[in-house]
C-alpha cells in the first residue's frame, strides 16, 4: 500500500511503501495518507518520478529527511532552565548564611 508524505517544506509529496516512515511522519503530525495501490494520483505520481529520472532520489531523500528528524527527535532539548550559575567563593558581610549563623549564636548565648 502506497503511502503520501507531505515532507514541512517540500513543494509535493512523496511516496512510499515503507509503513515506519509513514508511522513516524503520522506521529510528527507530518500530513501524509494512505492509498490504495491502484489509485489514480498514486499511478500519475510514480509515473511522473519515472519521467523525470527521479524515484530513487526521490526515495533516498524521503529516507534522509526521515533520518535527519529522527535523530533530531532523538537529542535532549536544551532549555531556558538548564544554566549555570556563578557560585562566590566567599560569603559577603551581608550574606544570609552570616546572619543565621550570627543569630544561632546569638540565641545560645542567651541560654
Amino acid at each position: 500500500m502506497p503511502y503520501l508524505i507531505y515532507v514541512p517544506g517540500g513543494p509535493r509529496p512523496y511516496i512510499t511503501n515503507d509503513p515506519r516512515i509513514f508511522m513516524d511522519a503520522k506521529s510528527w503530525n507530518w500530513p501524509c495518507e494512505s492509498r490504495p495501490y491502484a489509485d489514480s494520483f498514486c499511478k500519475a505520481l510514480r509515473r511522473e518520478e519515472h519521467l523525470r529520472f527521479e524515484s530513487a532520489r526521490r526515495t533516498a531523500q524521503l529516507e534522509q529527511c526521515w533520518m535527519t528528524e529522527l535523530e533530531r527527535r532523538k537529542k535532549p532539548a536544551i532549555t531556558a532552565r538548564t544554566r549555570t550559575f556563578k557560585v562566590p567563593a566567599k560569603h559577603s558581610k551581608h550574606d544570609s548564611v552570616l546572619d543565621m549563623l550570627v543569630g544561632v549564636k546569638e540565641l545560645e548565648l542567651d541560654n
